[in-house]
């Protein structure tokens, strides 16, 4: 069944009045089709419109809005409603804010995939705009962060120009001529979007009607996504609140550190130069620690030349703690170390195996044997191994079993 799009014609209207074709479902949900809408369904990576319907005297939510394989659009409820026939009268409205920032990102999209080909040659591949981002993926393995700024440049320039953004339905003759930026899958009943001067893109998607109505457009990210690179951007309020959250941990961080602003990258690399000056002395003071505890336990065990096993057990010492007192303990040659303590926050129990270079005991066969044998995990090299073993193993009178 056709329903007119309204949301081609007026897509700043938020109400309308319709009459009902038919009550339906799709995908087992119940659904409403009418004569005429404003309502937008999910398409071209653009999501479907939210409101309600006021059907005698009832209000009853629109939670989404698609479009079934044969073109009918649906307009999905938040459940059945008895008694509703076709041909009879709808109020409607819909969801004002989501339609006016998906418009901004729409827009906000046809510019950035513009100004990509146009800075870098990347073309889009397959956009999406989704409920707090949105994201371009081009078939380029990398770009550089120099393009990506000016690409978003480029675009809020137009921003700031306030370029008229235009639909047109053109004949097949009038298609044939445009400079498309993408070719579209038919050569009539074609909707092409025009931003002037600068795009001409096919889409059925909603639009503002000048450039300046998208708001700013930030590029908040990029990563590698299927053998391409996937750009994510914000327009609109979505970058106007980005900004103002990214703003007040800059202003939180510049309280902290009692600076300025301007002044916190400083401050930061400042307090990063402290932290490694004191966790290399803490490493120099550990490792003579580990030192003094090693050759105090290796005095209570002779060195033996078919090997000697040595058991530490530490209460909640770190991993690099632990691999300090083993590596201090494997340094004579006879020395199979078991080093263990207890992880404070989920009670496990943190080994580490190492041997000495006179030992032929293989410390990751052992580990992975013996993780395997209780649940545990972990592994390793032949001269040392490490890994967590559940938090039941009783580290007083199980370790030296488990050797």
């Amino acid at each position: 069944m056709t329903t007119h799009k309204l949301y081609w014609d007026e897509p700043f209207a938020t109400t309308f009045a319709a009459t009902v074709l038919e009550v339906a479902e799709l995908g087992g949900a119940p659904s409403i089709v009418l004569d005429r809408t404003l309502f937008y369904p999910e398409g071209g990576g653009q999501l479907g419109d939210r409101g309600t319907l006021t059907i005698d005297g009832r209000d009853v939510a629109v939670r989404d809005t698609q479009v079934d394989d044969a073109g009918t659009v649906h307009h999905l409820l938040e459940g059945p409603i008895d008694g509703l026939r076709a041909g009879g009268p709808v109020g409607a409205r819909i969801d004002r804010d989501r339609r006016r920032d998906f418009m901004s990102q729409h827009t906000g999209q046809h510019l950035l995939s513009r100004a990509l080909i146009e800075i870098a040659r990347a073309e889009t591949v397959s956009a999406r705009l989704g409920e707090a981002a949105s994201t371009i993926d081009t078939p380029l393995t990398a770009l550089a962060e120099a393009a990506l700024a000016r690409a978003e440049d480029l675009v809020n320039d137009l921003i700031l120009d306030d370029v008229a953004v235009r639909s047109h339905l053109p004949t097949p003759e009038e298609l044939a001529a445009m400079p498309l930026r993408r070719a579209p899958k038919v050569t009539s009943g074609v909707r092409v979007i025009e931003v002037e001067g600068f795009d001409f893109t096919p889409c059925g998607g909603t639009h503002v009607a000048r450039t300046g109505q998208i708001g700013p457009v930030k590029i908040t990210g990029i990563e590698r996504y299927k053998g391409g690179t996937r750009v994510t951007f914000l327009a609109g309020r979505r970058a106007l609140a980005d900004a103002r959250g990214k703003d007040a941990i800059v202003r939180d961080l510049a309280k902290s550190f009692t600076c300025g602003a301007s002044e916190v990258p400083l401050a930061v690399a400042k307090l990063r130069a402290e932290l490694k000056a004191r966790t290399d002395a803490f490493a120099v003071a550990r490792g003579e620690l580990m030192q003094l505890i090693a050759e105090r336990t290796l005095a209570a065990h002779p060195p033996d030349p078919s090997g000697t096993r040595v058991f530490v057990v530490r209460e909640g010492d770190d991993l690099p703690t632990l691999r300090a007192l083993s590596g201090a303990l494997a340094r004579r040659p006879d020395v199979v170390a078991f080093v263990a303590s207890r992880d404070r926050e989920t009670g496990e129990v943190l080994l580490v195996v190492e041997r000495g270079s006179g030992v032929a005991f293989d410390a990751g066969a052992w580990f992975k044997k013996t993780a395997q044998s209780v649940g545990g995990r972990g592994g390793g090299r032949p001269e040392r191994a490490e890994g967590r073993l559940p938090a039941t193993v009783d580290l007083p009178s199980s370790i030296e079993s488990l050797g």
